[in-house]
């Protein structure tokens, strides 16, 4: 027997919801309203039928709605992930806002809203703007909406990360945490892996393969899509994935309440470091420590450009190396 939707309430989007036919529907705060658009709704009355916003648009959470609906079928989990938590971020900055018709949104809303994370770099920045132009971009082109509110704002240069840790940085960043303390688990398989922070918080057991001892990730889940990514595994990381394997509910590296980090979590684990010990890191300095520790020890580009899960070894000259600041190791280069 078929299951009836029913309608239900989300505080954070202050407004009740309806899944019919595998479409999403808003009925607005008021339960008594809602109650009434659910009524219509079943009974086969047309979305256009149905009350609007005196201008004819969508609200502004109505357009994040819409557009999250698409992006859960059309995009990856992570990148519905991303866009779910900016979105969610905004939402809960422009506060009110958020249910009122989607053109009275202005680009200083976007600026004044990623100008008030102070922790935020430069990149963070800039990809949260494209996160909430986005939803309004594609709004536009499909013709919910007029136009574009928040089109043209000026965004932050992307700045390359010159940050990377040292052997010597990541003895004492894993040192203030136990061995099998979860994060200890993380930050060590970061180290001794090479692999993108989200690859290491979304790996599940399905990807271990036994034979030869490493994670094979398929390409319609792997970065690209076009290929195969592998993560190949020191006895160290190995014996990580193994012991987690034996105590994880979905993923592979889980938090001490057994969910899966995510990076809101692990950026918050790095600022308690930076406030407490004063070590200032972030997950993908590991990853570009490795590049520099394997590239120190005599690998050619290639090879670690294949460890880390690009194409070829162009990345790794122009971004990951940081051989240039390894002042010892050229000197002995150099005699």
């Amino acid at each position: 027997m078929a299951r009836i939707p029913k309608p239900w309430f989300r505080a954070d989007r202050n407004a009740y919801f309806v899944n019919i036919n595998g479409v999403r529907h808003n009925l607005g705060p008021d339960k008594v309203e809602a109650d009434r658009l659910y009524h219509a709704l079943m009974s086969g009355e047309k979305l256009s039928a149905l009350p609007v916003l005196p201008g004819g648009n969508l609200t502004v959470a109505g357009v994040m709605d819409k557009y999250l609906g698409w992006c859960q079928l059309h995009r990856s989990p992570r990148t519905y992930e991303w866009t779910q938590n900016h979105l969610q971020s905004f939402c809960d900055h422009i506060k009110s806002l958020a249910r009122a018709d989607a053109l009275t949104l202005k680009p200083f809303h976007v600026v004044e809203w990623v100008d008030s994370k102070k922790t935020w770099g430069s990149n963070q920045k800039r990809g949260a703007i494209v996160a909430v132009q986005r939803p309004f971009s594609w709004a536009s082109k499909l013709g919910y909406i007029e136009k574009n509110p928040v089109a043209g704002i000026e965004k932050p240069r992307a700045v390359r990360r010159e940050r990377y840790v040292t052997p010597e940085e990541f003895q004492q960043l894993v040192s203030h945490y136990p061995k099998g303390d979860p994060f200890h688990d993380y930050l060590t398989f970061l180290w001794e892996t090479g692999c993108r922070p989200q690859e290491a918080r979304h790996i599940e057991p399905r990807h271990f393969n036994a034979e030869f001892a490493r994670f094979d990730i398929p390409p319609a889940e792997a970065k690209g899509k076009k290929r195969w990514r592998v993560i190949r595994l020191t006895d160290i990381a190995l014996a990580i994935a193994q012991r987690r394997m034996g105590l994880c509910v979905t993923k592979v590296l889980e938090n001490e309440d057994g969910k899966p980090w995510t990076a809101d979590a692990v950026n918050c684990r790095f600022q308690r470091l930076k406030k407490s010990k004063g070590l200032a890191c972030f997950s993908y300095a590991l990853r570009h420590g490795f590049a520099t520790k394997k590239l120190v020890q005599g690998h050619d580009h290639l090879t670690v450009g294949e460890l880390m899960g690009h194409a070829n070894g162009q990345m790794i000259a122009a971004v990951y190396s940081h051989i240039d600041k390894q002042e010892e190791h050229l000197k002995k280069a150099i005699n």
